[in-house]
């Protein structure tokens, strides 16, 4: 976490699925507003980073997950993001898993994430989101 201005300015690396990017494009902009800056924003809009092999994540990947304040795994994410996140808790960071669609508003009762250190889970509208981050990162 790095300080701006007087204001926090916090990194994420987010893990979305290319069927989201209209969703993810909001997402990152409302965001960015808000003092969180999105590591892979421009592979994460373009979707060009994921065309790598898969099962090795590329090195720059793996930096800035390691940089990141926290990861942001925005559901539906695809399978491939199972290397993000496993990468990420063994790094200890802070995951939080979110997802804006109904189908998923009871995700901590039904996702094997809900038992794991240093994973939150949120679902529901984007001002959910934001204040569980600013209880994470502000207070």
């Amino acid at each position: 976490m790095r300080l701006i201005n007087g204001g926090i300015f916090v990194q994420y690396y987010l893990a979305a699925d290319e069927k989201n990017k209209k969703q993810v494009r909001s997402l990152v902009k409302k965001l960015k507003t808000r003092g969180y800056n999105c590591l892979n924003d421009s592979s994460v809009i373009s979707q060009t980073s994921r065309k790598s092999n898969i099962i090795n994540m590329d090195e720059s990947e793996e930096q800035m997950i390691e940089k990141a304040d926290f990861i942001l795994v925005f559901l539906k994410a695809g399978k491939g993001n199972l290397y993000t996140i496993g990468y990420a808790l063994a790094l200890k960071k802070k995951i939080i898993v979110y997802s804006p669609e109904k189908e998923h508003y009871h995700l901590g009762k039904k996702s094997i994430f809900h038992n794991m250190p240093y994973v939150d889970i949120c679902s529901g509208t984007f001002y959910k989101l934001e204040k569980m981050l600013h209880s994470v990162f502000v207070a």
